[in-house]
């Protein structure tokens, strides 16, 4: 059954819909939700930039953590069990999956697309990965 539910949040619209689409799944299963959201780091090309840089992942990490602690406090007003992470790492498809792997996640939901630069043609780089390597059913919303 479907007792946990992940959905990455990266505040784009698809990933708006598919939180949605989680929340209804969690109100008929009985669900606890995780909205995940990654900051990927970035080597700075120059070093001068370190400190500003620094900060800059800083803000962005802070952004991140915001979102989805608005998100928790909103669906917490619905009774369902939710709880909110952002995680920092290289690769947003590894972080996820791991992530889904040690919360013995049942159900990922999400966009087909997020924020990222480049977009494949038909699906998102970082929903097509974590598609095709996770562990348990993913949901992929358009």
């Amino acid at each position: 059954m479907i007792k946990h539910i992940m959905v990455p949040y990266d505040q784009s619209d698809p990933a708006k819909r598919a939180l949605a689409y989680a929340i209804d799944l969690a109100k008929k299963y009985s669900s606890e939700i995780s909205i995940v959201a990654c900051v990927v780091p970035q080597v700075p090309m120059n070093a001068t930039f370190g400190q500003s840089y620094a900060e800059a992942l800083e803000l962005i990490r802070q952004d991140a953590s915001g979102a989805v602690s608005e998100i928790k406090s909103k669906i917490e007003t619905s009774k369902i069990p939710v709880k909110a992470d952002v995680l920092l790492g290289m690769s947003v498809t590894d972080e996820l999956l791991s992530y889904a792997r040690l919360h013995q996640v049942d159900l990922i939901v999400m966009g087909s697309r997020g924020l990222g630069g480049f977009k494949k043609l038909l699906l998102g780089s970082v929903a097509s990965g974590v598609s095709q390597h996770s562990e348990c059913p993913v949901l992929i919303v358009k």
